[in-house]
């Protein structure tokens, strides 16, 4: 039987000719893995469980909108990561929630090298780092990438741990800086987020 991602397209199939039992399906399979990737972003059960809703409700009203020669998982989680970039936005002057969010960032980055995000992603997140002065990148590279203490980058750069402090705390300052300027970057870093979860297990 074919598959559409973790699902089958017959059940895929069933959903588009309004069979609620294939809808309950669908959600048994992605609402675990969903609530999960959205409350790495979120941090709120209460607004990941608003987010579940409407988007469940959004794949139903939808249904006819599916092309099951394409990949389900990338038409959910489109629609997923649409819903959780629009709430960012309106919390956004929630400076704990905008903290957490570009802390996120640097969490997608480190498993880069394991494959996990597409070559755009990256890119971006590439692109971003190098927007960082010289030492500040060697530190956060260190720091946050290689995931080594302040104490050994400290030794290893022969400077002191408030010093690494103080470029760890620069640099997440830029990067928040360089994507809230880039709301369309964002969003992708959103899906990103959304991804890593069911990618990485």
């Amino acid at each position: 039987m074919k598959s559409n991602g973790l699902v089958d397209t017959s059940i895929i199939n069933r959903l588009k000719d309004g069979d609620e039992l294939a809808m309950k399906e669908l959600i048994t399979t992605y609402k675990s893995t969903l609530a999960q990737s959205m409350m790495r972003i979120l941090k709120s059960q209460e607004e990941v469980e608003d987010l579940l809703q409407e988007l469940f409700i959004r794949i139903w009203t939808r249904r006819q909108d599916i092309n099951t020669e394409l990949s389900f998982h990338a038409f959910i989680y489109r629609i997923a990561g649409n819903l959780v970039y629009d709430r960012l936005r309106k919390l956004a002057h929630e400076k704990r929630l905008v903290a957490d969010y570009f802390t996120h960032l640097t969490e997608v980055y480190s498993h880069i090298e394991e494959g996990v995000f597409n070559q755009e992603t990256k890119d971006i997140l590439n692109q971003a780092i190098e927007q960082l002065p010289e030492q500040r990148r060697r530190v956060f590279i260190l720091c946050k990438i290689e995931g080594r203490s302040y104490e050994e980058v400290s030794r290893l750069l022969s400077i002191s741990v408030a010093t690494v402090n103080t470029h760890i705390t620069n640099a997440n300052t830029t990067l928040r800086n360089y994507f809230q300027q880039r709301p369309d970057l964002s969003f992708l870093i959103v899906l990103a987020l959304l991804s890593a979860k069911m990618l990485h297990n």
